[in-house]
């Protein structure tokens, strides 16, 4: 099984919304211009978007909040120092704290109007160190 999966099935309280199929992932890509990372894609596949406790990550949800396309969208107006490579993972909802990844995989914070700040080497390390 692949590490991101173990991490996100590790994760207290984890309610997984339904998973997106390989269309739906290649037409997020499409609209934001970007290829996901492979870790991206595979958690997308097997969980669409997660809740879990103290944690909220993006993907293909209805609800906009949890939406990468919409979110990633929004943010990208809002923080114009955040290269069109990097996608949203989670919006932390405290102090503008925006969670992004590249497509290489490595993982990023942003607060409004700064650089983004490498934070992990991998989604799956993110999830980990913030449990």
């Amino acid at each position: 099984m692949k590490q991101i999966i173990e991490t996100i099935n590790s994760l207290p309280d984890l309610l997984p919304l339904k998973p997106a199929s390989d269309t739906q992932i290649t037409d997020a890509e499409l609209q934001l211009r970007v290829n996901f990372a492979e870790e991206y894609k595979d958690y997308l596949s097997r969980f669409g978007a997660i809740i879990a406790d103290g944690i909220e990550l993006t993907g293909i949800a209805n609800a906009e909040h949890r939406n990468v396309v919409a979110l990633t969208k929004k943010e990208r107006v809002l923080n114009p120092k955040v290269p069109n490579t990097m996608y949203v993972i989670e919006n932390t909802c405290t102090d503008g704290i925006i969670i992004w990844q590249d497509t290489k995989g490595e993982v990023y914070m942003t607060q409004p109007e700064k650089e983004p700040q490498k934070i992990a080497d991998s989604m799956a390390e993110y999830i980990s160190k913030h449990k």
